[in-house]
């Protein structure tokens, strides 16, 4: 018999857990530990992965943080790893001796793209926020109501008795600040805040990773604002904005990053719902979607093509070209607007 948490039937011999029991396993499990978060990681998969496995390091466990990704670590977050920190990019070995911990990560099917690493496990432990999270896990902790994985995991540390020093907390942070939107998205709740406090006690300092995240922008970044902003589309009476980056694009602008040109996209006055399309490959692209309405669920777009996310942002691969996504976008848009 399975259960059904949030629409998701849960598999025979999968539960949720307490940040206690994720603790207990992640102290007392044989065999040791391998930390992996989502492909395309952002600041809170890629912090709390560095977070949880340095707190766990400290404690005397042997951690193993993997990623499939050719680059698991954006250049905008490079500065987050320690000298001689490594994200192997394949399993170890010993994988099937080991507990595998998945962090800020909703589905099985954004971790690896080819394979099931929560299978074949000694166990799989699922720690996450995401209100959508499919509960793949064999000991689930999802708090749809935390602001970001980051958050969880201190949850979990808490729990654990283990200390939230430096080196554990600007990870965290920078999962905490990029996931809340330097704490102005709705999700940001009081629990954000004395989590922040804890950072804050431990040493963190909120100007120096703030001028880090937000305040190097390459001008190639700017440029491609730019060239977004120049060619963007209007739809659903001035709602929803959208606008496509391809090669030429990138070429004119001298790079590819496009990191927050969608947040940028959302701010402008009157848009509600933001889209970002960037051609990755001929015939392949990434889209990105915000909102700042909370009665609007970008992430129920974003699943009907295999990605996900959260109510306000969510991202998702396609093959359609932006003159076919962007009608397709507009309905789906208009559609909810229309529902609510």
């Amino acid at each position: 018999m399975t259960e059904e948490r949030n629409g998701h039937p849960m598999p025979e011999g999968r539960r949720d857990a307490t940040p206690a029991e994720i603790a207990r396993t992640l102290l007392e499990a044989d065999g040791g530990l391998i930390v992996a978060a989502h492909r395309n990681p952002d600041g809170d998969a890629l912090g709390s992965m560095l977070g949880l496995a340095r707190a766990l390091r400290a404690a005397g466990r042997d951690v193993v943080l993997a990623h499939p990704d050719a680059d698991p670590v954006p250049d905008e977050l490079a500065f987050l790893l320690a000298p001689g920190e490594t994200i192997a990019r394949e399993l170890p070995a010993d994988a099937a001796q080991r507990v595998f911990v998945a962090v800020d990560c909703a589905t099985a099917m954004r971790l690896w793209p080819d394979r099931a690493p929560h299978e074949g496990v000694r166990m799989a432990v699922n720690i996450d926020h995401h209100h959508d999270n499919t509960r793949f896990g064999h000991l689930n902790l999802v708090e749809p109501g935390a602001s970001s994985s980051a958050e969880v995991v201190v949850h979990v540390l808490e729990a654990a008795g283990l200390p939230v020093t430096r080196d554990v907390a600007e990870p965290l942070y920078v999962g905490l600040i990029t996931d809340t939107g330097r704490f102005c998205y709705s999700n940001t709740g009081t629990e954000a805040h004395r989590v922040a406090g804890l950072f804050i006690e431990a040493g963190v300092r909120p100007d120096e990773l703030g001028r880090l995240l937000y305040e190097e922008q390459p001008p190639e970044r700017l440029l491609l604002l730019g060239r977004a902003m120049q060619r963007a589309r209007l739809m659903c009476d001035g709602r929803l904005m959208a606008a496509a980056l391809g090669p030429d694009d990138y070429a004119a602008a001298g790079g590819d990053d496009t990191e927050g040109i969608v947040e940028a996209m959302r701010s402008v006055r009157g848009v509600s719902i933001a889209g970002l399309t960037r051609e990755q490959h001929p015939g392949a692209w990434r889209v990105s979607l915000r909102t700042d309405d909370p009665t609007f669920d970008v992430s129920v777009i974003a699943r009907q093509e295999g990605g996900g996310g959260h109510r306000a942002a969510a991202g998702f691969s396609t093959a359609r070209p932006p003159d076919d996504l962007f009608p397709w976008l507009e309905a789906q848009v208009r559609a909810q607007l229309d529902g609510a």
